[in-house]
């Protein structure tokens, strides 16, 4: 993980170009290591896929940073990314207490497994889309 992360800042991209579509192309890959997880009962593909999605996930959140932190000036970038954290924090509070907590769906693993992987799906879905309408957009000036 924290290699790949390491490896982002010496890589030659034009992210205003492709950001998009690397958020995109590492959430579906975060989603089908999840929907593995759920499909398999192969011990050894779950270790696979989850050293695979943690690869992944540290990645999305390395290029979501950097995607974000381009734009902000230095004053603000304490603001920005605590303000993140605490939606993060309160998104993944209620996908906890909705799908794991007694109290809510109360589901068994496998099941969070395919509820996460949807979840990874819609987003890589919305990034794709973004990425493809903004690639067209500036190749079409």
């Amino acid at each position: 993980g924290s290699a790949t992360s390491m490896a982002v800042g010496y890589v030659k991209v034009n992210w205003d170009l492709s950001g998009e579509l690397a958020l995109g192309i590492f959430s579906a890959m975060d989603a089908g290591s999840l929907f593995l997880m759920h499909f398999t009962d192969n011990i050894w593909a779950c270790y696979a896929g989850y050293l695979v999605f943690k690869a992944c996930y540290m990645l999305l959140i390395t290029i979501a940073t950097f995607q974000i932190a381009v734009s902000l000036s230095m004053e603000r970038y304490a603001l920005m990314f605590g303000f993140n954290n605490f939606v993060a924090l309160a998104i993944q509070t209620i996908l906890t207490v909705v799908v794991v907590d007694s109290k809510g769906l109360g589901l068994d693993i496998s099941t969070q497994f395919l509820i996460y992987g949807s979840y990874f799906t819609v987003i890589a879905g919305i990034f794709l889309i973004r990425s493809i309408y903004t690639i067209i957009s500036i190749k079409c000036r």
